[in-house]
């Protein structure tokens, strides 16, 4: 596909603010089609088809509905592709429960936005079973990270939380018009039927999370006194109560010491209450 010429068709010039970078590149599409697998009978949503490069290979698997932003480019793709659903929208304003049940998500995501439309489909979206995204290397990196690690942080919590990550192949920077300054990763998210661990007060579990990575060089003691999330007394009796060594840093903790020392956090503020 020859995308400057068709983007000059169209009137379209590739918009930084929308974060738009065209794959150029047949053989990525095919990297992502090995990597994420559709089968016939899976009912396929792509987010920011574009010019269709990925569409044409996305066709020929089960139900397809894309979501396009850019409204220049709905009517090619209909021309082209007459048997598949169109939806031109923002897709953080589309109502996926009306698309059906046990939906795959494929979409090379703008970087400005990754992070919005990733939550959207983890969070308000319980009838996506799987995405298969093209993410920024950095941020996909972040996703999948293990605690102990530079790229374990909120983003990676909150991510795992409800969703196993697998992490694929890295595309450079030049397999995109125009060419991104960084590479990309293609990453498969796989969501999961309830939270990894329980968690008893999703707003407490967020609030302790995104305090223990205010200053997350620091230990965890420290990082949360800090943040001003509560008074040192009761947080060294929350860190206490979850069992948690407080020589660690924020980036040592597993989900499940964060959702214990959430847990403690309610508990000790129920008791103070009553």
């Amino acid at each position: 596909m020859k995308v400057k010429s068709k983007l000059k068709e169209y009137g379209v010039k590739p918009s930084k603010e929308r974060g738009q970078n065209f794959l150029i590149d047949d053989s990525v599409i095919d990297e992502i089609i090995k990597f994420g697998k559709p089968s016939e009978k899976d009912q396929l949503i792509e987010i920011g088809p574009g010019l269709g490069a990925l569409t044409k290979s996305l066709q020929n698997y089960g139900n397809l509905t894309v979501i396009e932003i850019e409204e220049k480019f709905c009517k090619p793709l209909a021309e082209k592709y007459p048997h598949i659903k169109i939806i031109n929208s923002d897709v953080r304003f589309v109502d996926f429960l009306e698309l059906g049940d046990d939906l795959v998500v494929f979409g090379n995501l703008p970087y400005s936005f990754s992070t919005e439309i990733l939550f959207f489909l983890i969070d308000t979206c319980p009838n996506v079973k799987k995405a298969v995204l093209l993410l920024q290397k950095e941020f996909a990196d972040r996703l999948a990270a293990s605690p102990g690690t530079k790229d374990y942080g909120v983003l990676t919590i909150s991510t795992q939380l409800k969703a196993n990550v697998y992490s694929g192949p890295i595309i450079p920077g030049n397999c995109f018009h125009p060419p991104t300054k960084v590479d990309s990763r293609i990453v498969e998210l796989r969501m999961l039927e309830k939270p990894r661990v329980e968690i008893e007060d999703l707003i407490m579990f967020k609030r302790v999370v995104s305090a223990s990575f205010y200053r997350r060089r620091k230990k965890i003691p420290n990082s949360l006194k800090s943040s001003g999330l509560a008074s040192s007394e009761t947080i060294t009796q929350a860190l206490k109560e979850a069992n948690i060594n407080t020589d660690l840093r924020p980036e040592d903790l597993s989900l499940g010491d964060y959702a214990a020392l959430s847990k403690a956090l309610v508990n000790l503020s129920l008791n103070r209450e009553g």
